[in-house]
């Protein structure tokens, strides 16, 4: 391939001591098709191309050729999985000139300029820790705006804070809508307040419209030109501090500013963070016997190095806490708790409660920017010291000041989901309305006892009630009514069929005195009606529970009361689970009912009613004919009842004998699941015969103390497992069941299907609409604009431009991922979701783009590449490496079709169990995860295909033995089978341990040096995972951040291994993350290019960028991941890359933020897509040859480039 003229590395030293690439002298390598095996060949990663980029960033130098024994090794695992000799088109070469990269290795580049990014805000942070801060004032003003406080508490009005540093925190009045109230803050010389204008100033009402009028200032006004590049750093320092960010005036300019947040909450979830399940038990423990002990105790052992002897794995509740600021502070501080009962009054008071309490909430926000304050002295050297690697800092520097720009599109969008919303849940509520109108008229002829969905609601009625009427005294004549009885005349008269023509005004004047004497007469029978009216009498009582009374001021006729939430719902609805009909248990929840049971028909129910099974067999005869399928007969269904219920029938003991297998195979197979109560296999209470089941269906269950006669209960399967309850069949977890159809409606009229549709299209809406509408938007006016957008020929000046500032908890768990509730969970946009089209909501102001790109199978190639390092020190050089590198969907060669064809599951959901599996989780949760898929598995069956997937993917656990271990089996003779690489499995080490103990009488001995994985695609892969995550400092291999010291072993011992090896990835995917913002910003300041960053949703990034910049910026996106990878290969000691991962397959360049440049965003709420509703057009997905080909291989500025 042709050589890339292009500069070195600033300095002669190569990147990376590792073994040697494919081939010497290459860095990044194409997918080219790799040769068959024979002797001197290259090892199996692909072969090289493109030898100038590895000139730039390796020098000159290049490594040394692989050895051949790892060469063998690699070459015999690819051959058992039938993976080697696969051909592969190579990549055309990439012709890239890189700019010059600073120190003697890529490491040193990257410190160099992380160091040069976060050093005046590292330098501002200690100024704050080394000065000594002031006393608090005595009082506060109460001033609008700014005021700060001298030495002696004198008060002095001031724009804004002088200091480049401040720890600061804002208070809202939740009743008065997003705007700031109160503010205070501490800089290294003064304490400050900050009073709104709606606080100071009374006034009837205010607008809702946030403008940054309304905001904080804490800089100084910009012009409307490009951002200052010389302009002063700032730091602020706050307990979550993404909320007292989005209050700030100056974070709204398009432009961005250098102000820079640090959030303590981060860096406790970074130092001490918990994982969801230990955060469960911290809190249970609280309450408990940990409740006495006082902070201090625990504040003393927080600041221990955790170097001693191991201590029970309980005693990491004493090291760590959950986030908030007061648990937060007892840690790392002590003293006593903080007092936040103030805070009430922002929650649920009114301003006039704030105003009356002014000096009090002063003092509460005081006490928390001092706490504040006193965790961040604490905080900061461990995270420094924890989080060694300087891009950490600036990672999360850059991370903290996420933008999404909006316009007036945003206001529309919310109008039309609501109102989709709304004209939705209307006609779903008139269908379930019409549903029981419907099922009301069974009373006639009692037609619901055959009913398989309502026979047993409350089907009671209430009499019709008449008060006794006085009887009239025989002496005296019964008052007669003039009233002349309507249609008196003969029957059939024939002046009836005559046509009477128009009334004569006797005619009219004789029907007004007839009209009012019957009124009279009517009000004459008031008396007869009870003084309490009733309520619908004559109705059943489950539809008089629907209705609301005469007296209710909501009163709407018929039954309006309705809804989703209520039990009669999926009876009115008639849904069904496969064919059988729904039932509910007040003991397990929703289920269903499945006919064909007779050894309890002899029973009598206690309701009154009986089951009318008749009509659930028929029912599910019609769903088998209507899926083509033969209706498996009820056991012996055919026979006589009589020989049905006798215990010595053989049929019915084979039967039973074959049931009670199956259940001990599902015992066998989670035991957890076998002692729920109601669960089989059960005895019946007398110790009678065993509970029987049927044999054609299996599912979670059957629960007898259900005992419905002629049907067996099942409960609906729950995420979480058979021993949960379901307790709604509308969940959001039973949506993909809706649509594949093994949840429907049931015959008889289109309202029941309907309304099951509707209520799958508003469950987003419906989910997510408070979050969605209250997010805090505000609007710019023309002059916070800058020139680029107004000086735009799309620039429109009735249109409103402003922005989001969503509230990114930089590190949200312990893994260092970021959390936002809104925009990092948003899915993509649903043709039957109303709402669905949210991020697609995000759009560039004019003469700005949304540049960005999704990192392809970050996380599966981090996991990869941690194998083949570890493996044999090349790129692809296991079965799992190869398939992440060279796998072809089209072929089936790629890691999920693999995984699909292994178990025989959809390809999607492959991917579900490949991410579960990297991220930590075992078999049972493969297990669960394969009857949340296919219901229809029972659990021997989803036990055997996860056993199976296991054994292909991780391998069996085999296990190393030490030296006192050898020494045992040569001593005693113990015959052991052993892998090749001298592996013992569990049963022989078990005869090791049991021989050993029986001859040293009882002694116990360590006989295991090493567990290991072996055998499977990724053995390698998380033998190396669980080697960090068992490490005494476990670290990420890049950036080498530490483990939370909650899960460090030395505390956390054998316990939360999952959390542990999931760490592992992903917080190595956040060192990715951060190394690319790092690159990112250097690009930008050197080149000049006008961007910043925008959000960055799990694997993908995204920069608001001006227009003439976009193509520029793209380049500047795959130099960035190039880097990145490159990175992470030369820390784990591998000197090449290929180039299939080397370059974003595609760099989207767009108005709006939505997955793909292509997508329309059609929902509900949208029809017509976002071209012709919003004037969206689509964007641009470049890869890198197209980028290259635009901007001629150089981020240096050469105009305004042409599409």
């Amino acid at each position: 391939p042709s050589r890339i003229a292009g500069r070195k590395v600033a300095g002669s030293a190569a990147v990376g001591p590792g073994p040697g690439p494919a081939a010497p002298g290459r860095w990044v390598s194409s997918s080219a098709a790799i040769p068959g095996p024979s002797d001197g060949l290259p090892p199996p990663p692909p072969a090289p191309s493109s030898e100038g980029v590895e000139e730039q960033i390796l020098g000159a130098g290049g490594g040394e050729t692989p050895e051949e024994s790892a060469v063998r090794r690699s070459v015999e695992q690819l051959q058992k999985h039938g993976l080697w000799g696969h051909p592969a088109a190579p990549l055309p070469d990439v012709e890239l000139r890189l700019p010059p990269l600073y120190g003697g290795s890529l490491d040193q580049h990257f410190r160099l300029l992380a160091q040069k990014q976060s050093l005046p805000y590292l330098e501002a942070a200690h100024s704050l820790l080394q000065a000594q801060l002031p006393p608090r004032p005595p009082s506060w003003a109460w001033a609008e705006g700014w005021t700060r406080y001298g030495p002696a508490g004198e008060a002095e009005p001031v724009a804004i804070p002088e200091e480049r540093a401040l720890v600061f925190d804002v208070e809202v009045c939740l009743a008065e809508g997003t705007c700031p109230t109160l503010a205070v803050a501490i800089s290294p010389s003064a304490w400050y307040s900050w009073c709104s204008r709606r606080l100071v100033e009374e006034r009837y009402s205010w607008t809702s419209q946030l403008s940054p009028a309304d905001l904080i200032p804490l800089e100084a006004p910009a012009s409307a030109g490009p951002p200052q590049r010389d302009g002063q750093e700032q730091l602020v320092v706050g307990h979550n501090v993404s909320f007292d960010r989005a209050h700030i005036r100056e974070q709204y300019r398009i432009q961005g500013s250098r102000m820079r947040f640090l959030d303590t909450m981060s860096m406790h979830m970074a130092i001490s963070g918990l994982s969801s399940f230990q955060r469960s038990l911290w809190m249970a423990a609280k309450q408990g016997k940990h409740k006495a002990r006082q902070f201090t105790q625990r504040a003393q052992k927080s600041q221990g190095k955790g170097n001693g002897p191991a201590v029970s794995s309980w005693d990491w509740l004493d090291i760590s806490s959950v986030n908030n600021l007061a648990d937060v502070h007892g840690l790392y501080v002590g003293g006593p708790p903080l007092e936040k009962e103030p805070r009430e009054l922002f929650v649920k008071g009114s301003m006039k409660d704030v105003r009356e309490n002014f000096q009090a909430l002063m003092q509460y926000c005081a006490q928390d920017v001092w706490a504040t304050y006193e965790v961040f002295q604490q905080q900061l050297p461990l995270f420094l010291e924890r989080c060694p690697h300087p891009v950490t800092l600036a990672g999360m520097l850059e991370m903290g000041v996420s933008y999404l720009p909006v316009n007036q599109n945003w206001e529309r969008y919310l109008a039309e989901a609501q109102s989709t919303y709304e004209e939705l849940q209307r006609e779903m509520k008139k269908s379930l309305m019409d549903l029981a109108n419907d099922a009301c008229q069974l009373l006639s002829g009692e037609r619901y006892k055959d009913d398989p969905w309502l026979w047993d609601l409350e089907w009671d009625l209430q009499e019709f009630k008449q008060k006794k009427v006085k009887r009239v005294k025989r002496n005296e004549p019964a008052a007669t009514s003039d009233v002349p009885t309507e249609g008196a005349g003969a029957p059939g008269d024939a002046r009836d069929q005559e046509d009477p023509g128009p009334p004569s005004e006797e005619e009219e004047l004789q029907r007004a005195v007839t009209a009012r004497a019957c009124l009279e007469q009517l009000k004459g029978t008031t008396e007869l009606l009870p003084k309490r009216p009733q309520h619908l009498p004559g109705h059943p009582g489950w539809y008089r529970k629907l209705c609301p009374r005469l007296d209710d001021p909501a009163w709407t006729p018929g039954p309006s009361l309705l809804s989703l939430q209520m039990r009669v719902t999926p009876k009115l609805m008639a849904l069904t689970w496969d064919g059988f009909p729904l039932h509910f248990s007040e003991r397990h929840g929703w289920g269903y009912l499945v006919p064909g049971r007779r050894d309890n028909l002899a029973k009598v129910p206690s309701s009154g009613v009986a089951c009318p099974y008749r009509a659930i067999e028929s029912l599910y005869g019609k769903h088998c004919a209507e899926q083509g399928k033969r209706q498996p007969e009820p056991q012996a269904a055919r026979l006589a009842e009589e020989f049905l219920l006798s215990e010595s029938s053989t049929q019915w003991q084979m039967v039973e004998e074959l049931g009670c297998l199956e259940v001990q195979d599902e015992a066998k197979a989670d035991n957890s699941e076998a002692a729920v109560p109601g669960q089989p296999p059960a005895l019946t209470g007398a110790g009678g015969p065993k509970a029987s089941q049927p044999a054609y269906h299996h599912g979670n269950g059957p629960y007898h103390d259900v005992d419905i006669p002629g049907c067996w209960f099942f409960k609906l399967p729950h995420k979480d497992g058979n021993s949960c309850n379901v307790g709604s069949p509308f969940a959001k977890d039973f949506l993909p069941k809706m649509e594949d159809g093994t949840l429907q409606a049931g015959p008889g009229g289109a309202s029941g299907p309907r309304a099951l549709e509707i209520n799958k299209m508003i469950s987003f809406w419906r989910n997510a609409h408070k979050r969605i509408s209250s997010q805090m938007v505000v609007w710019l006016p023309r002059s916070a604009l800058p020139r680029a957008v107004t000086r735009h020929p799309d620039y429109d000046e009735e249109n409103r431009y402003g922005a989001i500032l969503p509230q990114v908890v930089t590190a949200g768990t312990i893994t260092r991922r970021a959390v936002e509730p809104t925009w990092l969970t948003a899915s993509n946009a649903r043709p039957d979701r109303v709402g669905s089209e949210l991020k697609a909501m995000v759009q560039a102001p004019p003469g700005y783009v949304l540049v960005g790109a999704d990192v392809d199978s970050q996380e599966l190639w981090i996991a990869a590449v941690l194998g083949d390092a570890h493996f044999a020190g090349m790129h692809g050089c296991t079965a799992f490496g190869w398939m992440t590198l060279q796998g072809r969907k089209s072929r089936g060669t790629d890691l999920h079709s693999k995984t699909a064809a292994t178990v025989g599951i959809s390809r999607e959901h492959a991917k579900v169990f490949n991410y579960g599996r990297i991220y930590g989780a075992g078999q049972p949760f493969a297990e669960r995860l394969l009857m949340q898929f296919n219901h229809r598995l029972t659990s021997q069956e989803a036990a055997e295909k996860a056993q199976q997937m296991y054994a292909v993917t991780k391998g069996l656990r085999r296990y190393r033995l030490s030296d006192e271990g050898e020494w045992l089996v040569r001593q005693l003779n113990i015959p052991v089978e052993r892998t090749e690489d001298g592996c013992v499995s569990l049963q022989d080490l078990r005869k090791v341990q049991r021989e050993a103990s029986r001859k040293s009488r009882g002694k116990k001995w360590n006989v295991v040096a090493e567990r290991m994985w072996t055998g499977g695609t990724e053995s390698e892969m998380f033998n190396k995972l669980e080697s960090i995550a068992t490490a005494d400092e476990p670290r990420t291999p890049v950036l080498g951040c530490r483990i939370s010291r909650a899960l460090e072993p030395s505390v956390a011992q054998g316990e939360f291994m999952t959390s542990r090896v999931n760490w592992v990835v992903q917080s190595s995917a956040v060192d990715y993350l951060h190394l690319m913002l790092v690159a990112m910003k250097w690009l930008f300041e050197e080149f000049a290019i006008d961007g910043r960053f925008c959000i960055s949703i799990h694997d993908e990034v995204r920069y608001l960028v001006r227009e003439e910049d976009r193509y520029r910026a793209a380049l500047a996106l795959q130099i960035t991941n190039l880097l990145t990878r490159c990175m992470f290969a030369y820390k784990l000691g591998l000197n090449d890359l290929p180039q299939s991962v080397a370059f974003f397959s595609a760099v989207d360049i767009d108005r709006c933020l939505r997955k793909e440049v292509t997508m329309d965003c059609k929902t509900p709420s949208n029809p017509t897509g976002m071209e012709r509703r919003y004037g969206v057009p689509q964007g641009e997905a470049l890869d890198i040859y197209q980028v290259l080909e635009l901007t001629k291989g150089s981020l240096e500025r050469r105009g305004r480039p042409g599409p």
